[in-house]
Parts: structure tokens; C-alpha cells; sequence
């Protein structure tokens, strides 16, 4: 458990402002690594950073705003590197494919797909990912499994993991791992959502297809953390279900 560390490591977290990424954030610091916390959301960000230490950094952006964001990215890390990289910011809208709108197509395409792309883009250009890091995008169950009204979404998690196996494959020669993790339905706002949208009755009865019950955000994130760290250093590619039980059912 010696390897179970974060120790000196940098971790830049997408979407930190909330929910995963937030609490993905509160565990690096645990593991005594340090983070760049990227989120739209100010109040939230400024308490991240109360809660754990100043030595970390946060960066206020729409991450949809490409030059914006990598000309922050670029002043806060100037001549340093990242050790890891994770892609938590997601957002997800319940239509039927005849209600799907420009907006709506480019609005989630750009916050769940489109914004890594760029990163990365400008990451690997510019030589910011050190070597031996860790890059771990969280996908959803969605992109595997067909669920209703849910196919924007479901198409842009499934980009992530199909992306995910090809900057693994070319980033190899460099010692960066690139994995994909696919949580299933996860206690965080977006189950309030969905409540307020299709009704608690049906929230209810999709509980009841988990033999472990919905997930917590601590389920997720420890699984994050250790594709991070060095204990997984031979895993890359992949693409790993943490779904309570969910998938397994016939």
C-alpha cells in the first residue's frame, strides 16, 4: 500500500467545481498530490480550496471556451508539467432523438467531448504531460448500454472511450497511460435532475436493478485515484465499469 500515493504528482481535474471532480480534487490532496482544479464555478472552487490547502491552484473557465481556457492553463503551469490528467466535467439532458436541437447537440458535445479534445491537443503540442502519467476520462455506463431518451449523452461517452484506446495506443512510447472508467447511476445532482424530470417513481423503480444499490461519489472517485497512482502503471486502454452490479444482471 506503500505505492498508494500521490506523492508529488500534479493532477489537472475537469469539471472540479462539483461532484466528482470535486471530491476527486479533496482525495489527491489526501494523497498528499497536488491539483489544478478547473470549474465555472467560483464559490465552489474558492471552497476546495479552503478545504484542503492553498498550495493548490484553481482556474475559473468554461471549458467550452477553447483559447481561454488553454491560455489559463498555459500562464498557471508556464514551465512546469502535469503527472495526471482527469476528465470529470459532464453534463447530461434526457430528450427523445425527435426533440434534439442545435444548441443542446453543441452544448453537450462540447462540455463532455469536444473540451478534452482540445486539451489534449494543447497538452501533448506543447509537451505538458510528463512522463509516466495518468489520464483517466469518466465515461458513463451510457456508452455502452442503450438507455431511453438518453443518446446525446450516450454518443459522447462513448467518444471518450473510443478516443481513450487510440491516445493510449500513441501515447504509449511515452510511459502515459490513458483509461476510461464507466460509472453507472451515481448519488450526485444529476439524480435530482432526474427526478425533477421523469419522477422519484422512476428512480425508484431503476434503484431497484442495482444489487448494490446507487453508487457514491466516493465509490467513483477511489477508483480514479488509483489509475492515478502507481499501483495500475501496466493498466492502459481500458475501459473499467463501476456500476454496482448493474451490468451483470441477464
Amino acid at each position: 500500500m506503500n505505492n498508494f500515493t500521490l506523492l508529488n504528482k500534479r493532477i489537472l481535474v475537469t469539471g472540479a467545481s462539483s461532484g466528482i471532480g470535486y471530491q476527486v480534487c479533496k482525495t489527491i490532496h489526501q494523497l498528499d498530490g497536488r491539483f489544478i482544479a478547473i470549474g465555472r464555478n467560483k464559490e465552489n472552487l474558492a471552497k476546495l480550496i479552503n478545504e484542503t490547502s492553498s498550495i493548490h491552484q484553481v482556474i475559473d473557465v468554461d471549458i467550452t471556451d477553447t483559447e481561454n481556457m488553454v491560455s489559463k492553463i498555459k500562464s498557471t503551469l508556464e514551465f512546469s508539467k502535469i503527472d495526471g490528467l482527469v476528465h470529470s466535467a459532464g453534463i447530461v439532458k434526457l430528450l427523445p432523438v425527435g426533440f434534439y436541437n442545435k444548441e443542446l447537440i453543441a452544448n453537450m458535445m462540447g462540455v463532455n467531448l469536444l473540451s478534452i479534445i482540445n486539451l489534449m491537443n494543447f497538452l501533448v503540442k506543447e509537451k505538458k504531460i510528463a512522463k509516466y502519467s495518468s489520464i483517466v476520462l469518466v465515461s458513463s455506463i451510457a456508452g455502452s448500454k442503450g438507455t431511453t431518451a438518453n443518446g446525446i449523452y450516450s454518443a459522447t461517452k462513448a467518444a471518450l472511450q473510443g478516443i481513450a484506446r487510440s491516445w493510449a495506443c500513441e501515447l504509449a512510447k511515452y510511459k502515459i497511460r490513458v483509461n476510461t472508467i464507466s460509472p453507472a447511476m451515481v448519488n450526485t445532482r444529476i439524480v435530482s435532475l432526474f427526478k425533477e424530470e421523469i419522477g422519484e417513481e422512476y428512480i425508484i423503480e431503476d434503484m431497484k436493478k442495482y444489487p448494490l444499490g446507487y453508487g457514491e461519489v466516493e465509490d467513483v472517485v477511489w477508483l480514479v485515484v488509483f489509475l492515478l497512482s502507481d499501483i495500475s502503471k501496466w493498466i492502459t486502454g481500458q475501459n473499467i465499469i463501476i456500476d454496482g452490479g448493474l451490468s451483470m444482471k441477464v
